[in-house]
């Protein structure tokens, strides 16, 4: 027997907490949440109200207060409540409660009411119903007959409409159409399709008497409908990850539907932004559709992010030399959906982006010479373009010059790209940014010693930020600078001076020892124009003229005289 009442125990200690010669029972905390329906109310013929409701399930809490709630605005506009208890204990199923009308009447503009709990946790509430204190008395409408769906479809009601056909029109919203309706099933059912309505969102539909022919008499509410909503398809399912796609209402109010892209559910805007909600990672296609509330529509095509056309992109210019750049025209940044490399056949390249004009810029690269495509890959795609660009190393293949002085034009023939700019090297010295025609450069000798200058022409690496120099077998001879002269021979401060000889537009002019600025005249080297400053004081000067490490005299001598 001890053996017994022991084993009897030890299964117990599972269960209950135990001691020796007493049991104590774990209370059990229930945390589902109290389901309560408000139903709605009924007139009967001696003037009461009788109120409806349903718990449906009610758990640990304890139960303080339940009754019915109804929601009044006052003279004043004001919103403000008023409760009546149910004197009965709350438990689950039916919940009536029954009041006089003059009791109702007398609270003043009563809009809804709603069932509700009162526990020691929280306040528990069904849903709200509209009430109507003019509900009639010849015909009845089951509670909570909620209406939702398209315009045109056919919906019932549930109730008691006898004589209801020859008695009343059926109105929808602030419309003052009448709308057909039939009663049948032995006068259970009314039915009538849905009108459109330009409000679109939702309305009541009520009965009016047919003696209140001016559609002014009291309105006996049947229900509320609500509208789904339909959306328009997009202008174009192509759009670019950075446009906003656009789907308007064909009917209902837009705002209660979401938005279905590929599996995303997205709350509806006007304009929604692609790049907020895709990745390429998950593709650039995808199923396009809505969702109203109660139905998904899918759209009969996909959304496509839209890709570069391979067909509309092309080169400024159809040849580049190697490690030079050029454009790329027809391939814009919004048609980029995520990382992207490029080649020039197999060989990648870097493509730089100008904010200022939103092109981009192809670095070719130290690429053998030949004509390749530009091949445009990414994680969805590959594309590869049908225009090719030309790789081909600078060859100059002759040089030309009219005169050997400083400042006459020189023109130098080869492979060159027009619109591309090249750069021109001397010894000690050089011209930079010069613009080219098809197949030749044009500028003129800058200033040089004398004697023969090896010529070296370069172009721009965009890549390295460095120039691409190519020697040639070619070379400018320079004559040396002259100054043969100048005239008038004296005069005050402010007197302009000329002077002359070959290239002298390059040297650096002093009087005396003081350097003064000189003006080349016209285009030509061989002639400036010097002014003599006003705080010299009257006297003899030198004029000299220095071109690097020479320095000219000429016999004359200038007289400063007084103003």
């Amino acid at each position: 027997m001890k053996g017994q009442h022991f084993l009897r125990c030890l299964v117990l200690l599972f269960i209950t907490q135990i001691s020796c010669n007493k049991v104590e029972t774990i209370p059990f905390e229930d945390t589902r949440p109290i389901q309560l329906e408000t139903h709605g109310f009924e007139v009967n013929q001696d003037k009461k109200i009788s109120l409806t409701s349903n718990i449906l399930y009610l758990n640990s809490d304890k139960i303080i207060e339940h009754g019915f709630e109804f929601l009044i605005f006052d003279e004043e506009y004001k919103e403000k409540t008023k409760t009546f208890p149910v004197k009965t204990e709350a438990k689950i199923g039916r919940v009536t409660l029954t009041l006089d009308e003059s009791t109702l009447k007398d609270l003043g503009n009563i809009q809804k009411f709603r069932y509700y709990i009162k526990t020691s946790n929280k306040d528990n509430f069904g849903q709200y119903l509209l009430y109507f204190v003019n509900q009639p008395v010849d015909f009845t409408v089951h509670p909570n007959q909620s209406v939702v769906g398209y315009v045109g479809d056919l919906v019932t009601l549930k109730g008691n409409f006898k004589d209801v056909s020859n008695r009343y029109d059926l109105y929808f919203g602030d419309s003052r159409d009448k709308i057909p309706f039939s009663v049948s099933n032995s006068d259970i059912d009314l039915s009538f399709k849905l009108p459109s309505y330009k409000n679109g969102e939702s309305a009541y539909v009520y009965l009016v008497s047919k003696a209140d022919s001016n559609h002014t008499g009291r309105q006996y509410v049947l229900t509320e409908v609500k509208f789904l909503s339909r959306l328009n398809p997009p202008d174009s399912y192509n759009i670019d990850i950075y446009s906003h796609l656009t789907l308007s209402a064909k009917e209902g109010s837009a705002y209660n539907s979401s938005i279905l892209i590929g599996d995303k559910l997205i709350p509806y805007e006007v304009y929604l932004r692609l790049s907020d909600h895709l990745r390429p990672e998950n593709g650039d296609s995808y199923r396009l559709g809505y969702y109203n509330g109660r139905d998904t529509v899918i759209f009969p095509q996909k959304l496509q992010i839209t890709r570069p056309d391979a067909k509309e992109i092309y080169f400024q210019t159809t040849r580049v030399h190697p490690l030079g750049s050029t454009k790329v025209l027809g391939l814009h940044s919004y048609k980029l959906f995520g990382p992207t490399s490029f080649t020039l056949g197999n060989h990648p390249v870097q493509l730089g982006f100008d904010n200022q004009d939103g092109s981009y810029t192809l670095s070719a690269g130290n690429l053998p010479e030949g004509e390749y495509p530009l091949t445009i890959k990414n994680m969805n795609y590959e594309l590869i373009t049908e225009k090719k660009l030309k790789v081909e190393k600078l060859k100059v293949t002759q040089l030309s010059q009219n005169s050997h002085e400083m400042g006459s034009p020189v023109v130098i023939s080869g492979n060159f790209i027009k619109g591309q700019y090249y750069n021109v090297d001397f010894t000690g010295n050089g011209i930079y940014g010069i613009e080219a025609e098809e197949g030749k450069i044009r500028f003129s000798i800058p200033m040089l010693k004398s004697g023969e200058h090896q010529v070296t022409v370069g172009y721009w690496n965009e890549l390295q930020s460095s120039n691409i120099p190519v020697q040639t077998n070619f070379s400018i001879q320079v004559n040396p600078f002259t100054y043969t002269g100048f005239a008038p021979l004296k005069g005050s401060g402010g007197t302009e001076i000329r002077l002359k000889g070959k290239s002298i537009a390059f040297a650096t002019i002093y009087l005396g020892g003081n350097q003064i600025h000189s003006s080349q005249i016209s285009n030509t080297f061989d002639e400036v124009v010097v002014t003599i400053p006003n705080f010299l004081t009257p006297g003899k000067y030198k004029i000299s003229a220095r071109l690097a490490d020479r320095w000219l005299q000429v016999p004359e001598i200038f007289e400063v005289t007084a103003l």
